[in-house]
């Protein structure tokens, strides 16, 4: 009876072991494996969201996917950097040694838990190290030692080689992709790529929700606000059931539209009711979306400046009846198309906090040295994006960029010979990077007030009167201009630019401005170059540069900045990517 009873019990546990054997091999062995490659930042929301959602499709379809991450940095004078300072680098090696030194499914379970509290990475690492049954000392020796840095360095270079610039940049099958970022978002893509013998989970994937999107535009305005491209990418990328229709303000039912909206500024976009349903990307869009009035439609606005029945200031047209022509009506005063152009000067706007901002204004350095410091060569000076309500001077990034800009405006103003103001700012450009702009309690800005630079005089001036009116007529004059994107150009006092690296940036000038000797000198096209395009929080497919409308702080909702395979930035919600 014992004998029975014992040969019953084997019979019944083999059977056990065979049937997850089989329930295994059924559900995830399908002989196909196809490729997903992440490059991202460890500390990126962007990059967490995508992991996030990318954890419980690879969990499900297992061997099937082969699943690869490297991530997105530089070396500099042999130190590996990243957008989000030294704890993002520490948590690139960490999560790389422990994909080093573990399974898959160990490596992906440790990313699972530290993305759980990605503000703290690489903190904590140890718990979640055991959480996932990781050898933790093999993660801590290879992750102190020289091996985390080599795996890194490797996988900078891979993620250089493929251009990816943005976190998340992803391809799909050697691709770019153009998906959706939820969790059936990329099972539908994964399994619309196995050409037989589908994994059973792809048979469970509800299908897209269908979100009707009219964009009412205006063929009138060329200028980069007005080009829905980028936004209708990141609609059909973000919404798999997106119906898109476009209509012209010129068309009676794009004006009709427009008018019913409630809007003052071109481009718009109407979303039906169904946005709701796709929680994803509804998320991604309602600090934005406004309920149109008796109707159960909602507007988003992406026009900042361009108002389709105001005087267009160049087109040799009387647009509103008043009698006066392009340049001569009032409301042209002041755009770029009516500014004289004053030769040999360039004006970069930025946000001082901004890492877009920070990493331009970087990159001019070199070329400012390139034309010997000598102003009837270059004249460059630094303006400031922000707003001005009630006497109160206000800043994406809050009251210490605020601070930060009036510290940099009054330096501009006292050490101008020689641009001397750019060492305070350059270091203080510095300090940002490695901290992220959070530097330790106790850490001045006074250590960067040397070499002749006085904090005293800096102080003096910030901290009074004159620095607010200094600030306040450089933000002026951004608002003016229509500039809100961190970094925004003025060159020639007349006309765009879009530059980023030192080369990029001396070509741009020199076309304007010929006959320079200094313009034949080759400049830095990579070291130097700001996160548009050599590094951003947000992928996209283009610059992606913070704008102050668009992205209301401190830490928002739609991705910016360039990489092939990520959504595009559309036009102005809430903020960053980013970073």
């Amino acid at each position: 009876m014992k004998r029975t009873f014992a040969i019953v019990v084997m019979a019944l546990v083999l059977a056990a072991v065979a049937g997850c054997g089989e329930k295994k091999a059924d559900e995830k062995a399908t002989g196909q494996k196809v490729q997903l490659e992440f490059f991202i930042m460890a500390k990126c929301p962007f990059g967490v969201k995508v992991m996030q959602a990318i954890t419980p499709v690879l969990e499900k379809m297992g061997s099937n996917v082969d699943f690869k991450v490297d991530y997105i940095g530089r070396e500099k004078d042999g130190e590996l950097t990243s957008m989000h300072g030294d704890p993002e680098v520490k948590g690139d090696i960490i999560q790389l040694c422990a994909r080093d030194v573990g399974s898959f499914e160990a490596w992906l379970a440790f990313v699972k838990c530290q993305n759980e509290d990605w503000r703290k990475i690489p903190e904590g690492w140890e718990k979640c190290a055991q959480t996932a049954k990781l050898d933790t000392a093999k993660v801590k020796s290879c992750s102190e030692g020289d091996k985390g840095k080599e795996l890194l360095r490797a996988s900078f270079k891979r993620a250089e080689e493929k251009k990816a610039t943005g976190s998340p940049t992803i391809f799909l099958g050697g691709e770019p992709y153009k998906g959706g970022r939820s969790e059936s978002s990329f099972g539908r893509s994964l399994c619309a790529k196995f050409t037989e013998n589908k994994p059973k989970y792809c048979a469970d994937i509800p299908a897209p929700v269908k979100v009707p999107v009219t964009v009412v535009g205006d063929k009138r305005c060329t200028s980069r606000s007005c080009d829905t491209k980028r936004f209708l990418a990141f609609i059909t990328n973000t919404f798999e059931g997106a119906e898109v229709k476009e209509l012209d303000y010129a068309d009676a039912e794009g004006k009709a539209l427009f008018q019913k909206a409630g809007e003052k500024f071109l481009p718009v976009a109407i979303f039906g009711a169904d946005v709701e349903k796709e929680e994803s990307g509804y998320n991604r869009l309602k600090r934005r979306l406004k309920k149109i009035e008796g109707s159960d439609e909602y507007i988003y606005p992406l026009g900042r400046d361009w108002d389709p029945a105001a005087e267009i200031c160049d087109d040799g047209a009387d647009n509103t009846g008043d009698g006066k022509i392009d340049c001569d009506d009032d409301t042209c005063k002041g755009k770029k198309v009516c500014r004289e152009e004053v030769k040999n000067k360039v004006a970069v706007f930025v946000m001082s906090n901004c890492p877009y901002g920070v990493r331009t204004v970087d990159a001019m350095d070199e070329v400012v040295k390139n034309f010997g410091k000598d102003r009837k060569k270059m004249d460059f000076s630094i303006e400031f994006i922000g707003r001005e309500a009630d006497g109160k001077l206000n800043s994406m990034h809050g009251q210490g960029e605020v601070d930060e800009d009036l510290r940099q405006v009054c330096a501009q103003k006292y050490y101008a010979k020689d641009y001397k103001f750019m060492e305070y700012v350059l270091c203080r450009n510095k300090a940002y990077q490695e901290t992220r702009g959070k530097e330790p309690t106790g850490t001045e800005w006074t250590a960067c007030a040397k070499n002749g630079v006085k904090a005293d005089v800096i102080k003096k001036c910030a901290e009074g009167d004159e620095g607010k009116q200094l600030l306040s007529a450089s933000f002026k004059l951004a608002e003016d201009l229509g500039i809100t994107g961190s970094p925004g150009w003025l060159l020639n006092n007349k006309f765009d630019m879009r530059g980023r690296t030192p080369e990029a940036i001396k070509t741009e000038f020199c076309t304007k401005n010929e006959g320079l000797a200094e313009c034949a000198n080759k400049l830095s096209a990579g070291e130097g170059e700001a996160p548009v395009p050599s590094g951003s929080c947000g992928g996209g497919g283009g610059p992606g540069p913070i704008d102050i409308k668009r992205v209301p702080p401190p830490a928002g909702g739609l991705p910016m900045g360039p990489g092939p395979g990520g959504p595009v930035p559309p036009g102005p919600p809430p903020p960053v990517k980013a970073q």
